[in-house]
């Protein structure tokens, strides 16, 4: 009997091998050696900073820690896109990961920046200086942060009300069915088509169509429609149907553009 010690012994040392010393729930590859990480990169070097944003925010997507990636994103927002709340609400997640890191007092000095740049877009009048609008701008990343909240129930109840149609229409075919077997007419039961399948007239404002091209990043389809990159999550919430995330998009997909 003295072999079944040996095996287990054995057993263990392959799982060691293949699991490592590691404990549950670390990464085992680093940010900065993600493939999007890297591709953000390939691209801002390239000066095409709109398709680097959107791989940087497929990190962060990906991924429940990635400052760096949330670094980047802000420099885009703040210096490229002229965007100070969303470089705000990325340079303040990345203090919130790296608090003590050597970059954390540049990156509380970008925050100022921002938080002046949207004074500076917001009208002069009433106001005699930039305080007051600081103000309010904490006041906006607090309704922001609400927002997203709001969007995060809205899904969820969304979700619900799928369930409770798809549990009605199962439910009408099955009055549909009993009644044609009264009836004598149990031949071939064809379901009726649900009420929310059934064609509805096209309002004049109906969205638009828009076919994915290479490089396209939903910040970039919300510019190129609107003139700002911050639509973006009013096409991500059109096509729910459709993305499973912001970044799930690819070349040669239908959304659409509301």
């Amino acid at each position: 009997m003295t072999h079944k010690p040996r095996h287990l012994s054995i057993l263990l040392v392959c799982l060691v091998g293949l699991f490592g010393c590691a404990p549950s729930g670390v990464e085992v590859v680093s940010e900065t050696d993600e493939k999007q990480y890297q591709l953000g990169q390939d691209y801002k070097n390239q000066g095409r900073m709109e398709e680097a944003l959107g791989a940087f925010e497929r990190v962060i997507d990906a991924r429940r820690d990635a400052p760096e990636s949330h670094l980047e994103a802000g420099y885009i927002y703040l210096r490229t896109l002229k965007d100070p709340i969303n470089a705000i609400y990325h340079f303040t997640r990345y203090l919130r990961l790296q608090p003590h890191s050597s970059q954390a007092t540049q990156v509380g000095q970008l925050i100022e920046t921002a938080q002046k740049e949207f004074a500076r877009q917001l009208p002069a009048q009433p106001y005699e200086g930039s305080l007051d609008r600081i103000d309010l701008m904490d006041l906006v990343q607090t309704l922001k942060q609400e927002n997203e909240g709001l969007k995060r129930e809205l899904i969820a109840a969304t979700s619900r009300v799928q369930q409770l149609e798809n549990v009605l229409g199962q439910a009408r075919r099955s009055t549909q069915a009993q009644t044609y077997v009264q009836n004598g007419q149990a031949a071939q039961i064809r379901p009726s088509t649900p009420v929310s399948q059934q064609a509805a007239p096209t309002p004049s404002n109906a969205p638009r169509s828009y076919i994915i091209k290479s490089g396209d990043t939903l910040s970039a389809i919300s510019n190129r429609f609107y003139g700002t990159s911050s639509r973006w999550i009013d096409i991500y919430q059109a096509n729910r149907d459709r993305l499973s995330s912001e970044s799930a998009i690819r070349v040669g997909q239908e959304i659409r553009i509301p």
